[in-house]
């Protein structure tokens, strides 16, 4: 009765195992565009968009008419010679033309930060898409070491107890390489559900990330690149903007300390014992050359200005040397990946099971060992291969073409278009 209840309790739990994986395997899932796409609909980069609308559904042009002011005086308390000035206050053509170039300076400098969002938001789902595919060629290499290691260990547990083995360390070394496996597996094994949860993040959607399958070849990403190393990122055509607007800036207050015409003035006076031609007059105020406080505020406006254009230039210096320090590491690590991969191969050629068998090698450590070291140098090659895609993507990151129009994955074989 007993062993009865065990055996429906098992089916029961491989049923909805079999329903769980079933599930699991046929939820949608977000391919590699997708996830690149939704970087435009960032939430960071909504906001950016949003300003964007502002400045191009509104007005920001100067008027030639600054101020209109009417003005009232009654002389000797009398109501018939009531007198009426209309003062109107204007800015100059100099300072509209100046105001002009600050709102389009605006409108480049929204769309600096806008790709500077858009490009920080897209190395995250790049770097995500890089974690996902690592991920399954690590698993799939890090199950057959632990099948290794398992017979291994079977291997030197049956010598211990037919007595061949008295040496009991390597025992234990093949059980302490094999927890330590187990442990990175168990590490691995957690890598879809923080997949899931970046996913939802950035899609807003409760799918599985489809996992790329291949990526460009290492050494196609070098040709990939291939003049842009010219090329700066958007953070320091952000900081050129900002300078461009503190000069714009520091350039009105100059103008507007230079408008010494104050106000034009049409007078009548109301007074009916005056003839008609003395009742209007025409009147001007004009601002003369003196110390005030406009001066100090057009200085301030030159120091923001100088501050501005040495934070642009120390941006594009420490762009430019990034640029060149990655640049010569990247193309030195580039050729590594394949030089292990050589190695594993080769080494797997001249130890194969054959070869071993043709020199009278039948001891099975000996057959595992050689393909422990195989495993070993191929993972090894496969983390000099992630670290190689990541300095590509820094390397896009640094020179801007992440963003570049017309933007693509540049992960992709296929450099699909990605861009909205």
């Amino acid at each position: 009765m007993h062993t009865r209840i065990v055996m429906d309790w098992m089916k029961g739990f491989w049923a909805i195992g079999c329903t769980l994986l079933f599930c699991s395997a046929t939820r949608a899932q977000v391919s590699a565009v997708q996830l690149l796409s939704s970087a435009w609909d960032d939430p960071a980069v909504q906001l950016v968009r949003e300003q964007q609308a502002y400045l191009e559904g509104h007005d920001f042009d100067l008027p030639l008419l600054r101020r209109l002011q009417l003005r009232t005086e009654t002389r000797d308390w009398d109501p018939k010679q009531q007198e009426y000035a209309l003062r109107i206050t204007t800015n100059s053509p100099g300072m509209k033309r100046t105001q002009a170039d600050i709102y389009a300076s605006m409108k480049s400098l929204t769309e600096a930060e806008r790709q500077v969002l858009v490009q920080e938001a897209l190395l995250g789902r790049y770097e995500l898409l890089l974690d996902a595919h690592f991920a399954q060629k690590n698993r799939r290499l890090l199950l057959r070491q632990q099948e290794v290691l398992q017979d291994k260990k079977a291997v030197f547990g049956e010598q211990l107890a037919l007595g061949l083995e008295q040496d009991l360390d390597d025992y234990f070394r093949a059980e302490e390489d094999l927890l330590e496996v187990e442990r990175r597996l168990f590490d691995n094994g957690t890598k879809p559900q923080e997949q899931q949860l970046l996913v939802k993040i950035f899609t807003g959607k409760a799918d599985s990330l489809a996992a790329p399958d291949s990526l460009v070849e290492p050494l196609m990403l070098l040709s990939l690149m291939g003049n842009s190393f010219d090329m700066l990122p958007p953070s320091v055509k952000r900081e050129q903007v900002k300078a461009q607007i503190a000069e714009l800036e520091a350039e009105m207050a100059r103008k507007e300390g230079r408008n010494l015409l104050s106000f034009l003035q049409v007078k009548y006076s109301g007074n009916a014992n005056d003839p008609v031609d003395y009742r209007f007059g025409v009147g001007a105020g004009i601002t003369l050359p003196w110390p005030n406080g406009s001066e100090l505020q057009q200085q301030e406006r030159e120091l923001q200005a100088l501050e501005a254009k040495a934070d642009a230039t120390a941006e594009q210096l420490e762009a430019e040397q990034a640029l060149l320090r990655k640049g010569m590491a990247f193309a030195q690590l580039v050729q590594r990946p394949g030089f292990l991969k050589e190695q594993a191969e080769d080494f797997g050629k001249q130890y194969a099971p054959s070869q071993l068998h043709a020199s009278g090698l039948e001891n099975p450590e000996t057959l595992l060992r050689v393909q422990e070291t195989r495993l070993r140098l191929e993972l090894e090659a496969l983390a000099l291969e992630k670290d190689v895609y990541q300095a590509y993507l820094d390397l896009l990151s640094e020179t801007g073409l992440l963003v570049q129009p017309p933007a693509r994955n540049w992960l992709s074989p296929g450099m699909e278009m990605i861009g909205r």
